[in-house]
C-alpha cells in the first residue's frame, strides 16, 4: 500500500530561540525611549566631553531614574525591616561576686552556651504557649549568638570572664503568631529560672523519699523522722535569720511561720507516732530489735564507765590542790589608768582539771539518760502485742506524717524561690534593645544604596557615550 510521501517540515528557529527573540523585541521596545535620548543628547551635544553629555542625559532622564531608584530602595526598605524584625538584641548583666572568676551564685563554673540550651529553649516555647514539638528547636538553636560585651581578668594567664553578654535572637520563620521581641523576653526568663534553680540554692534537704525507709524498723522510721524535721529546722532558722522582714506576696508564709509547722511535725505528730509504736510494740522484726538495743546499750555502758571514771580522775586531782597554791597564781599588775599596782588571777590547770571534770560528768549523764530510754523501749516492746491492726495503723501514721512533710516541703520550697528572687533580682538584668522604625528600615543604608546606585548609571551613561565617541572615530 503506497503512502503519502512526508513533506519535509518550514524551516524556522526553535522554540528557545524564538522565545529569546521574543524577549529581546520587549526589551528593545521597553528600552527604545532610554536609546533615543541618549542618541539625541549625542547629535545635539556632540561637541561636549563625556562627562557633560552624560550628566545632561541624566537630566532628561531625572523621571524614569527617580522611579527605578524609588522602586529599589522601597524593596531594600522592605527587606530590611522584615529582617530587623524578626532579629532581637539585648544585653545581659551579671552582678554577683562570683562571676569576677568565672562561677555561678553556687560556685559551680559559668557556661554563657547554658542560654541556648535544649531545657531553656523548651520553656521559652512553653512559656510563649508554643508546644515545643511542633517546632524545630534545632533551628530556633541555631537563631541565638551570645557574644561577650566586656571582660575582666582574673589570673596572670590572660584568661577573661566577661560580665556582660549581647544575646541575639532570630526568629525562624516557622514560629508564628509571637513577634521576635516576645520571643526574646521569654527566652531572658527562661534562662533567669534556670540560673535561679540550678545554681542559686541548694534544696536536696527539701526532697524526701519514703521508699527508702520500707524496710526499716518503725522506731527507725521515727529517728529518721525527727532528724529530717531537725534538718529542715535548721535550714528554715538560716533562711529566718536572712531574710528576717521577708513575707511572701502569694501565700503569706514567713520562715518563722514555717520553721513553726516543722516545729509541730516534730513534737507532735513525730512524738504521737513514736509512742504509739513503743506502747503497741510494733516491730518488723521483735527479737532481732530488741538484740540490737541491748547490744547498743552494752556499748553504751561502756563508754558511761569510761566518762564516770575520767570525772572522778579530774575530781581527785581537783583535791591535791590546797589552798597554799593562791599564791602562786595571783600575779601584781599593774593599772595605767589609775597607776597602781593590784593582784590578778590566772587560770591554772586546776581551772582547765574543773571544766574537764564537768564536760565528762555532763556526757555520761548523757549516756545514763540513753541507756534508760533503750532499756524502757526493749521492755514495753516485749510486752507489746505486735498486732496487724496496730501495725497497720502505724502505717497510716507514716504515710500522714509523710504527707505533711510533703506538703510542708513545697510550701518552704514556694516561700525559698521567692526570697531568691528577691534577694537575687540585680543578679541578673536585661537591657533590651528597641530599634525604631528609622533603624529598622536603615536608612543610612538606603542612603549609601541610592548613591551607588546613581553611581552605577553615570558610569553605564558614561560608558556609552563613550562607545558613541569611538564609533564615531571610526
Amino acid at each position: 500500500m503506497k503512502t503519502k510521501k512526508e513533506q519535509p517540515r518550514a524551516a524556522g528557529p526553535k522554540p528557545k530561540k524564538r522565545r529569546l527573540r521574543q524577549l529581546k523585541r520587549k526589551i528593545d521596545t521597553i528600552f527604545s525611549p532610554l536609546r533615543e535620548s541618549l542618541e539625541g543628547v549625542q547629535t545635539d551635544f556632540a561637541d561636549r566631553s563625556c562627562g557633560r553629555k552624560s550628566l545632561i542625559a541624566m537630566l532628561k532622564l531625572s523621571a524614569p531614574i527617580c522611579i527605578f531608584l524609588a522602586v529599589v530602595i522601597v524593596l531594600a526598605g522592605g527587606y530590611f525591616f522584615i529582617k530587623n524584625d524578626n532579629t532581637v538584641k539585648t544585653e545581659m548583666s551579671l552582678n554577683y561576686e562570683q562571676i569576677a572568676n568565672g562561677l555561678n551564685p553556687n560556685s559551680t563554673r559559668f557556661n554563657p552556651s547554658d542560654i541556648a540550651s535544649r531545657e531553656v529553649i523548651q520553656n521559652t516555647l512553653s512559656y510563649s504557649g508554643i508546644d515545643p514539638d511542633t517546632v524545630d528547636i534545632d533551628e530556633l538553636i541555631n537563631g541565638i549568638s551570645i557574644r561577650p560585651t566586656n571582660a575582666r581578668s582574673f589570673s596572670e594567664d590572660d584568661y577573661f570572664i566577661s560580665t556582660s553578654y549581647q544575646i541575639t535572637l532570630k526568629k525562624p520563620s516557622s514560629i508564628q503568631g509571637i513577634s521576635a521581641n516576645n520571643l526574646l523576653n521569654f527566652l531572658c526568663k527562661a534562662y533567669k529560672d534556670n540560673l535561679y534553680s540550678k545554681y542559686t540554692e541548694n534544696r536536696s534537704i527539701l526532697g524526701f523519699d519514703i521508699d527508702q525507709m520500707k524496710d526499716d524498723e518503725f522506731l527507725e522510721i521515727a529517728d529518721l523522722f525527727d532528724l529530717k524535721a531537725q534538718q529542715i529546722e535548721k535550714y528554715l532558722n538560716t533562711r529566718a535569720k536572712q531574710g528576717k522582714s521577708f513575707t511572701d506576696e502569694e501565700s503569706n508564709e514567713t520562715f518563722k511561720s514555717l520553721v513553726q509547722k516543722a516545729e509541730d511535725i516534730r513534737n507532735y505528730d513525730i512524738v504521737k507516732y513514736r509512742a504509739f509504736v513503743i506502747e503497741t510494740g510494733c516491730s518488723t522484726d521483735k527479737d532481732r530489735y530488741e538484740k540490737s538495743l541491748s547490744y547498743i546499750n552494752r556499748i553504751k555502758n561502756l563508754s558511761y564507765d569510761k566518762d564516770i571514771s575520767a570525772y572522778h580522775v579530774f575530781k581527785d586531782g581537783i583535791k591535791m590542790y590546797n589552798e597554799s597554791m593562791i599564791s602562786v597564781v595571783m600575779i601584781p599588775s599593774i593599772d595605767t589608768s589609775k597607776n597602781s599596782y593590784y593582784m590578778s588571777k590566772t587560770k591554772t590547770a586546776m581551772d582547765y582539771m574543773a571544766t574537764q571534770a564537768d564536760t565528762y560528768l555532763a556526757t555520761a549523764q548523757e549516756t545514763a539518760k540513753e541507756i534508760k530510754i533503750n532499756e524502757d523501749i526493749v521492755n514495753k516492746l516485749s510486752a507489746g502485742r505486735n498486732s496487724d491492726a496496730d501495725i497497720q495503723k502505724a502505717k497510716k501514721m507514716i504515710t500522714a506524717i509523710r504527707n505533711k512533710f510533703s506538703d510542708l516541703s513545697r510550701q518552704i520550697e514556694t516561700v525559698d524561690k521567692a526570697y531568691v528572687k528577691y534577694k537575687t533580682k540585680d543578679y541578673m538584668t536585661f537591657k533590651t534593645e528597641h530599634p525604631s522604625l528609622m533603624q529598622k528600615l536603615r536608612l543610612s543604608t538606603l542612603a549609601e544604596l541610592a548613591a551607588v546606585l546613581v553611581l552605577g548609571i553615570y558610569t553605564a551613561i558614561w560608558l556609552k557615550f563613550r562607545y558613541f565617541s569611538g564609533g564615531n572615530k571610526e
